[in-house]
């Protein structure tokens, strides 16, 4: 099976996707996110992983946006730990690197780890595992990598600082994606995402979120972002939780009833695998 993973081999969201698909994957490499889903929609592989939000650096919102804005559905999620490295050349030392460059989700989630080394310049990058095999490529021995351990092997880097992230209890939620806005609903599903976009009244997002209570099911995350067209208006971005796909779609109904649009991103069942 082909999955469109985000970067090169080595990367996170490689790993995402074995731990999904299994190991016996193949691959589909992506320059970045717009490239990833646009490959889903063409055909050019059966599934995709992508990331929308890590536990130290937040949602990524653009991702949501770019999903939403596609024909395509949210099949399932990886919650995975997250460890990363800084990786050299073999030989280099710390004192020798004159910046690291990473992705810059990696690189918000390990600038604690940097502050003793003010002459250290953090450069973002287009992924992790690609900066890995540039520096091994082009030989640069005044520059580091944050990746993980698998890419600093896979590209014969050496590991001079193991899981340097702020934060140790570090995770990253992947989506599995498919194409199609699917019809019928997986029966296992307790969470659902979607996107809402509410009247411009007073307490619509009181009646919206007084609906969910009603039904029973839980607001487990919600975000806004701005409605591009409607200046100071919002859509909302929210996660639900049920006891199962029956009680979740009539939480959706009621919602929608409340709802100048309302956008299904995916039903799937929790991951709660890493979950405390």
């Amino acid at each position: 099976m082909k999955i469109g993973i985000q970067g090169v081999r080595g990367a996170f969201h490689e790993e995402a996707a074995m731990k999904w698909f299994g190991e016996e994957i193949t691959p589909l490499p992506c320059r970045d996110f717009p490239d990833l889903l646009d490959a889903l929609v063409a055909g050019q592989c059966d599934r995709a992983v992508m990331a929308v939000e890590n536990t130290i650096s937040g949602t990524m919102q653009r991702n949501l946006r770019l999903l939403s804005e596609r024909d395509l559905f949210i099949a399932g999620e990886v919650r995975m730990p997250i460890i990363q490295n800084l990786g050299v050349l073999p030989g280099v030392a710390l004192a020798d690197i004159a910046e690291v460059r990473s992705h810059y989700m990696a690189l918000n989630q390990c600038r604690r780890y940097f502050l003793p080394h003010p002459g250290i310049r953090l450069v973002d990058d287009e992924d992790t595992a690609i900066v890995a095999r540039q520096i091994r490529e082009n030989g640069w021995t005044n520059v580091g990598c944050i990746a993980s351990a698998r890419a600093i092997e896979l590209y014969d880097l050496e590991c001079i600082g193991a899981n340097i992230a702020d934060d140790k209890a570090n995770l990253t939620r992947f989506l599995v994606l498919e194409r199609g806005r699917q019809r019928s609903r997986p029966g296992s599903a307790d969470l659902a995402t979607l996107t809402l976009v509410l009247p411009h009244r007073t307490g619509s997002l009181n009646n919206a979120l007084t609906c969910l209570f009603e039904e029973g099911i839980s607001l487990s995350k919600v975000e806004s972002m701005p409605f591009v067209g409607r200046p100071y208006e919002y859509e909302f971005v929210m996660d639900l939780e049920a006891e199962d796909a029956d009680q979740l779609e009539a939480g959706i109904r009621s919602l929608g009833a409340h709802a100048d649009r309302l956008n299904l991103l995916g039903m799937y069942r929790r991951d709660r695998s890493n979950l405390s």
